[in-house]
């Protein structure tokens, strides 16, 4: 291979790089992608550990591990409200596959795809048991 064949391969290459990193590259990194639920819990959020997010919305929840029952409020005509993964339901709210059945001043009764369930507010500085 003559110098001028060398010189017009080693153009190309370099050429090919500079486009590679313009087009590719930005591409490849694009972090716009967004997992569409469409009531199901997305495969890409881990179930377990310290990644796992420590409220999901209503419309992801699967089982009652997911739920996470944040207060407990009563209205001025004796209505009660419960918050939960931080959406405000009243009884009988049907939101995906949860339906609230009864809400006290300490708890809730709901159920997630058919089974009945009953999540205890617990107070401020109380153990869990986690």
């Amino acid at each position: 291979m003559n110098r001028r064949n060398m010189q017009n391969v080693l153009i190309a290459a370099i050429v090919g790089l500079v486009l590679i990193s313009f087009v590719a590259v930005p591409f490849a990194m694009s972090e716009n992608f967004k997992y569409e639920a469409k009531g199901r819990r997305d495969p890409f959020v881990p179930l377990i550990g310290q990644d796992r997010p420590a409220v999901i919305s209503l419309e992801d929840v699967t089982s009652i591990d997911d739920i996470k029952l944040e207060g407990i409020a009563i209205g001025a005509k004796g209505e009660r409200v419960a918050i939960i993964n931080g959406t405000m339901v009243k009884k009988n709210d049907v939101i995906s596959e949860i339906e609230v059945k009864a809400i006290s001043d300490s708890a809730i009764t709901l159920t997630i795809n058919g089974k009945e369930h009953t999540v205890n507010l617990v107070k401020e500085g109380e153990w869990q048991g986690e």
